[in-house]
């Protein structure tokens, strides 16, 4: 109950604060690029309840391709690279994080928290945890967490297995405080997001 009282006081914070920036990004979203706006996409959340998180369209549509979900070397494959952004606008949505602002909506709604597991759809999630995918949705998927802090995309899959295991098993309000600080070092130096 203590995480949940934090959540909505931080996401109430964060949301009155950035309001106009969320409007004016939305703005030039539409003006230029019309919608939608956001991009959402459905995820796994506390308990294996399914969820649709929310971000600012950055990414230009997807190509179709033969490809799975996976590539050669096993690791998800994603489309979410700079040669996908739109443009250099959109570019630094996403080196900055900007582009998951919506996300605070579902810190709001209590689909996410805080600090947590990065969210991930139901397969990448079986993927990457197998069996400790219970253990991961123990605990609801945060806006930021120890693999956000830590290297984020710059991180091989196995560091960011373990990483996120480690926040499960040793979440305390200790360790979200310094994931939050640590947060803000991350998200100002833009390392590892793209």
């Amino acid at each position: 109950m203590a995480y949940r009282i934090r959540d909505v006081f931080i996401a109430l914070i964060l949301a009155i604060f950035l309001a106009p920036l969320v409007v004016l990004i939305s703005i030039f979203i539409f003006l230029f690029y019309g919608r939608p706006i956001f991009y959402s996409e459905k995820r796994v959340g506390l308990h294996g309840a399914v969820f649709t998180i929310h971000k600012f369209r950055t990414l230009k549509k997807a190509v179709k391709t033969r490809r799975t979900a996976f590539d050669l070397d096993g690791r998800v494959a994603k489309n979410g690279t700079p040669d996908h952004c739109r443009g250099p606008f959109f570019k630094v949505l996403r080196r900055y994080s900007i582009d998951e602002l919506p996300q605070i909506w579902n810190v709001l709604t209590g689909d996410m928290s805080i600090v947590g597991p990065r969210p991930m759809p139901r397969r990448e999630l079986d993927y990457r945890f197998g069996s400790d995918a219970v253990k991961i949705t123990s605990v609801r998927p945060g806006l930021t967490g120890l693999w956000q802090i830590s290297g984020r995309n710059d991180l091989p899959d196995d560091q960011r297995r373990a990483l996120d295991l480690h926040y499960v098993e040793a979440r305390n309000s200790r360790l979200d405080g310094l994931i939050l600080l640590k947060t803000l070092l991350a998200v100002v130096s833009g390392r590892g997001a793209y």
